[in-house]
């Protein structure tokens, strides 16, 4: 599972403009699908997910 690339971000931007939460919950899930898929192929290495699943889609104030 590969975080979205710049134009699937925007579309899930325009897609969630009204509910960043939502969105925010989205992401979470993916991200934990990729952390679980990534554990099964190299065990015992947990790579911070959180910049590319995350922090993109974060209210910028």
């Amino acid at each position: 599972m590969l975080p979205p690339c710049q134009p699937a971000r925007l579309s899930l931007l325009v897609e969630y403009r009204e509910d960043r939460t939502a969105l925010l919950l989205h992401l979470g899930g993916l991200m934990a699908e990729a952390r679980e898929q990534l554990a099964q192929l190299n065990p015992g290495h947990a790579p911070d997910l959180h910049r590319r699943f995350l922090a993109w889609a974060r209210v910028r104030g």
